[in-house]
């Protein structure tokens, strides 16, 4: 009994709405397999089968998302892997993925109907900036020794890599969304 409530939360791994519909069968055929077979054989098929059908799941949720939602999911992905690098040392990598970030967040924008007008692209410039000056007061000023040891080192790091890489991002997201209001504008332009 409890090898089937197990399997029923591992079921989570799958989507919502495959769950909602097939959730029920695939717990009734676990139990009946472990009945017949026992336990083991029961987690060795449904391993496997979760191993092949819940990323092919998730893939078709995913096809059939809109393209907003599939804007947000890069987003999100590409934010993980940006810390991910940035924690193991690949910082060039993760500065190439800030870029893909930016460009990904405002077609998000885009995508919700905010023009660059709307969304006043030189404001997420200047808080970039400012961001950005902030933080290299705050890690270059010659701050008292004690002071200085006060604060671990790893949380200091890890904050401003935070701190430095939000301002790139908001940067670059002003940047391209100025650009992309200034696209617009002359191709609104009648030609003379």
């Amino acid at each position: 009994m409890r090898s089937v409530r197990a399997y029923r939360a591992l079921t989570r791994v799958y989507p919502s709405r495959f769950r909602r519909d097939y959730g029920a069968a695939m717990t009734q055929a676990f139990a009946d397999r472990a009945r017949v077979d026992g336990s083991r054989a029961a987690w060795r098929v449904a391993l496997r089968d979760l191993a092949v059908s819940a990323p092919r799941e998730h893939r078709e949720v995913l096809v059939r998302a809109s393209m907003q939602t599939k804007l947000v999911v890069a987003a999100i992905a590409t934010t993980v892997a940006i810390v991910a690098f940035a924690a193991v040392g690949g910082a060039l990598f993760a500065l190439a993925l800030m870029l893909l970030l930016a460009w990904e967040l405002t077609a998000i924008l885009r995508a919700r109907g905010h023009s660059s007008t709307s969304v006043r692209w030189w404001k997420l410039s200047i808080a970039g900036v400012a961001l950005f000056a902030l933080l290299f007061v705050v890690f270059a000023m010659p701050w008292p020794e004690e002071w200085r040891s006060s604060v671990d080192g790893e949380i200091a790091w890890f904050v401003g890599m935070f701190g430095f890489s939000a301002s790139i991002v908001l940067v670059v997201l002003g940047a391209m969304l100025g650009l992309a209001g200034w696209v617009g504008r002359r191709h609104e332009q009648p030609a003379a």
